[in-house]
C-alpha cells in the first residue's frame, strides 16, 4: 500500500468515528426570520428549468447550476447539528486520524510533484 492509500484509509476511518458523533435534530430548508425559504428556493429552482427549456444557454445554464447550489445550501443550513458529550480522548482518537491521514496524503502529492521538476 502506498501512502497515500494509508492516507485515504485513514481520513475515512477518522471521519466515520466523527460522524458517529454527530446528532442531527431537524431537517429543513433555512429560516430567515420567520420566513421560510423553502417556496423561495423552489420557485427560483422551477422558473430556471424553464429558462432552461424554452431558450438553453450558458446565462440560462449557469442560473440554473445556481439555482442548485442554492437549493442544496438552504437545505444545508436548515440542519441543525450537534455533537454529542465526549471525553478529549475520544475526540483526540476522531481527530489524529484524520489529520495524519491528511499529511500522508498532502506528502504523497508533493512527493511527486517533486520528482516531475527533475
Amino acid at each position: 500500500m502506498t501512502k497515500r492509500n494509508i492516507g485515504w484509509a485513514l481520513v475515512c476511518i477518522g471521519l466515520f468515528m466523527l460522524f458517529k458523533m454527530m446528532r442531527i435534530s431537524s431537517f429543513g430548508f433555512y429560516s430567515i426570520g420567520r420566513v421560510n425559504t423553502a417556496a423561495i428556493v423552489l420557485v427560483l429552482l422551477i422558473l430556471s428549468a424553464i429558462a432552461v427549456v424554452v431558450k438553453k444557454n450558458k446565462f440560462t445554464i449557469g442560473c440554473l447550476i445556481a439555482s442548485l447550489v442554492v437549493f442544496v445550501l438552504a437545505l444545508m443550513l436548515g440542519t441543525e447539528i450537534y455533537f454529542s458529550y465526549v471525553s478529549l480522548i475520544d475526540v483526540l482518537l476522531v481527530f489524529v486520524p484524520i489529520v495524519l491521514g491528511a499529511g500522508l496524503i498532502i506528502k504523497s502529492a508533493l512527493e511527486k510533484v517533486g520528482h516531475k521538476k527533475d
